[in-house]
């Protein structure tokens, strides 16, 4: 391996020059106060490591790519740590890496049955990350794509990036992660910042109801919906679920509502899936926060959220819209502050972290907005639109925000919005195990190759690092030849497509004078004009043209005789 492409602690000490920072790019998720949840499910981004998204970047050159990698990689040799090597398995087998494949079911490069290692959930996310990536990518590579297209590449100034391997504190996997780099902060459409924002948005739900409990309130808890078709787009029914829940909480009669029921405040939060039967399925799941203490509480709690779904109603039917009574809306009391927390935040939990694992949220019919990016990036043009369409929507929307208003009565911090701004993180210093130069990360990033290096970093441990980044750069300098030769060919064919419109524009002006005299003069004059005319293009061979003019004249024969014959028989019937 180059040692300039990166380097580990196992080879050599690291300086302790680095600035300490207290970032964690895969942060363990946090307790919320004594009622924090005991489900853990939540926790977890793609429990199955085994359905981790994989990368096709090469598009229709793949299998030339994979079998000349498996060449490439077959001889390499795992080292990876005793405590890391998976049970029952020998040997590495394939560096660790889940290599890119497509949506055909083929398998992954290099091709081995003997490891069995898929990695944690945060390879996972990058995996799907990269899917999610390319899809976003704009047509135009002048224009510029939403902030997750640049989000995991090295920060503005940086030489390179931290490579760190830390256990989860839930979850007691073994995790790799990276530092130095740029975070797009998007909880809409980043698998990997989706899960920090989640938990922000669960922390911030659990403080305002931990407050409202500690004073003797409820929490009830509501949630919205109106019927929707394959029909609607995912901006109409957002609009009509979201603009009724708005009006319903405006007016007079909210106000006389706020004073009869004592409420607190409304934290709202947003979750969207979609069902290839009924469509777009945009609802919300509001935390009502109704002030005690008295023995009411739970009784004017359960009214003040059974209230607000009736004046959902009215205004979703207000504007023309359809909810059934019966299953547009639903509500009930809390048992405590984390129940609040995680019903309201569902939307963020849900799928955002846990890849859909409770039931409500995602069934066997119906798809999470990443369940859609994967179908999406495996070429499912349908799967593609919808996410086009979820793109162009979602990103922006604000859940579960605490106001400024409800933090002041429960005597809370009021704490800034949950913006989608990026920030870069800054290198850390506890538990690297290498460093990758910026231009050699940037470049796996483009290759889709970061989640391929992180799975192997897992595998091989600190010891195997120098052998992880030379496998992957293996695969990186592979994929760049595949691409110069597709770049070659690419450019052959726009000349060899130039050419051969020169020669039928040069074929079709000789045919005008092919019976007349000086015949050979006049072709060598065409020659020598679009020569004169396309001197970037290689010169006309003077008996190329005659023979294309020669060919053209058969065709106008075989055109004229099959008109004919059409003729022929449309007079005769």
């Amino acid at each position: 391996m180059s040692g300039g492409l990166a380097n580990s602690p196992a080879q050599k000490q690291q300086p302790d020059d680095f600035p300490k920072r207290n970032v964690d790019i895969n942060p363990g998720p946090q307790g919320f106060g004594r009622n924090r949840s005991k489900d853990h499910s939540v926790f977890k981004l793609f429990d199955d490591p085994s359905a981790a998204p994989v990368i096709d970047p090469f598009e229709d050159g793949e299998r030339a790519v994979r079998a000349a990698v498996s060449k490439v990689l077959g001889a390499a040799k795992a080292r990876p740590q005793a405590a890391q090597r998976p049970a029952g398995t020998d040997g590495l087998g394939r560096g660790g890496a889940t290599v890119p494949r497509s949506g055909d079911g083929d398998a992954p490069l290099p091709e081995s049955e003997t490891n069995q290692f898929k990695g944690s959930s945060s390879v996972s996310r990058w995996a799907l990350l990269a899917k999610i990536q390319k899809l976003c990518r704009p047509e135009d590579p002048q224009e510029r794509g939403p902030a997750v297209c640049g989000c995991g590449r090295p920060g503005e100034g940086s030489t390179h990036v931290n490579i760190h391997l830390r256990y989860g504190e839930q979850s007691g996997e073994l995790r790799a992660g990276v530092s130095g780099i740029y975070r797009c902060g998007s909880p809409w459409l980043c698998p990997t910042c989706a899960v920090s924002k989640a938990f922000k948005r669960a922390e911030k739900v659990q403080k305002a109801a931990t407050a409202t409990f500690l004073r003797g309130g409820k929490a009830a808890l509501v949630v919205l919906t109106a019927s929707h078709s394959i029909d609607m787009s995912l901006a109409e029914i957002k609009e009509l679920v979201q603009g009724s829940s708005s009006a319903a909480r405006k007016g007079r009669a909210w106000v006389k509502a706020v004073e009869d029921y004592g409420i607190l405040g409304v934290i709202v939060g947003q979750e969207v899936t979609f069902s290839v039967e009924n469509g777009w399925h945009y609802h919300q799941h509001l935390s009502v926060l109704v002030d005690g203490p008295d023995a009411s509480a739970y009784s004017r709690a359960k009214q003040a959220g059974e209230w607000i779904a009736k004046a959902y109603i009215e205004q979703v039917r207000a504007k023309g819209g359809t909810v059934s009574d019966r299953y547009g809306w639903h509500v009930r009391v809390a048992c405590d502050a984390a129940d609040a927390s995680d019903y309201t935040a569902k939307g963020s939990m849900a799928w955002e972290v846990a890849g859909g694992h409770k039931d409500e949220t995602k069934s066997e019919k119906s798809l999470t907005p990443w369940d859609i990016a994967i179908a999406a990036s495996a070429g499912n043009k349908q799967m593609f639109a919808k996410w086009k369409e979820y793109e162009a929507i979602m990103p922006g929307t604000r859940s579960c925000v605490v106001s400024a208003a409800l933090a002041k009565k429960l005597g809370l911090e009021a704490e800034p919005d949950d913006s989608e701004d990026g920030e870069q993180l800054f290198h850390e210093q506890d538990d690297v195990v290498g460093l990758v130069e910026a231009p050699v990360w940037s470049r796996w990033m483009r290759h889709g190759l970061a989640s391929t290096f992180l799975l192997r970093v897992e595998l091989e441990g600190e010891l195997g690092f120098a052998s992880a980044v030379e496998q992957t750069e293996a695969d990186s300098a592979e994929i760049e030849r595949w691409w110069e030769e597709k770049k070659a060919e690419k450019a052959r064919e726009e000349i060899q497509g130039k050419g051969d419109r020169l020669l039928r524009r040069a074929a079709n002006d000789v045919r005008k004078h092919k019976h007349g005299a000086g015949m050979a003069r006049h072709i060598v004059d065409v020659v020598n004009r679009f020569a004169r005319d396309n001197p970037d293009d290689p010169r006309l061979s003077a008996a190329d043209v005659l023979r294309a003019s020669d060919i053209e004249d058969e065709n106008d024969r075989i055109l004229a005789e099959l008109f004919a014959s059409t003729t022929q028989a449309r007079i005769a019937a």
